[in-house]
């Protein structure tokens, strides 16, 4: 089973709309939007929401150790156009040198960088690395319950030092629409691993 986890509804609805994800009418401690093979779920923003998102999941529906994973967001860059997708190469907290490198065997056309998760907005961005505020609690609790390769983190660059970050959920939400198709096709070849 495929699993995005998204820390915002807006991000989320690309995924939901792209695979036409139903709603789970069970109570549920987040929303959960699932097909056959496909669940996304909306964490809340932060790493002690994502931490707790993913550690949910897990226990939800981790059977056999059958998952790949997939954390899908906007990021901030010094530099980068908005609209343009980032696979992340290396995660690290704000607070703490510990980096978690990604590795990944499959063919991709996205730019590749690393992310620093913060614990709020800032915009005297980076510019070797994204911003994002889930991304290593993300990495750091997958980690524990499957292959590292069946986890990945996509970011869609939302803001940068000439457009400021946006509250706009429309936006975002086009924003990873628009790139949608290759996501899809990255994480196809990520869901062959698990077969």
């Amino acid at each position: 089973m495929l699993i995005w986890m998204c820390a915002l509804h807006c991000e989320a609805k690309p995924v939901i709309d792209f695979y036409k994800l139903k709603k789970s009418s069970n109570k549920n401690d987040f929303d959960v939007y699932k097909s056959k093979d496909i669940a996304c779920i909306v964490s809340g923003m932060g790493a002690d929401n994502m931490t707790r998102a993913v550690s949910w999941v897990n226990s939800q529906f981790n059977l056999n150790n059958n998952l790949c994973w997939i954390n899908l967001g906007v990021a901030g860059q010094h530099s980068m156009a908005t609209g343009t997708t980032v696979l992340i190469s290396q995660a690290r907290q704000h607070d703490n040198n510990e980096s978690i490198l990604k590795i990944t065997g499959i063919k991709h056309d996205f730019e590749s960088l690393p992310v620093i998760s913060l614990s709020s907005e800032k915009t005297d961005y980076d510019e070797k690395a994204l911003f994002d505020m889930e991304a290593y609690a993300f990495f750091q609790t997958t980690r524990k319950f499957c292959a590292e390769e069946l986890c990945q983190s996509i970011k869609v660059i939302s803001d940068n030092r000439v457009t400021p970050p946006t509250r706009d959920k429309a936006k975002i939400s086009a924003l990873i629409a628009q790139n949608m198709v290759s996501i899809s096709v990255f994480a196809l070849k990520l869901q062959e691993q698990i077969h």
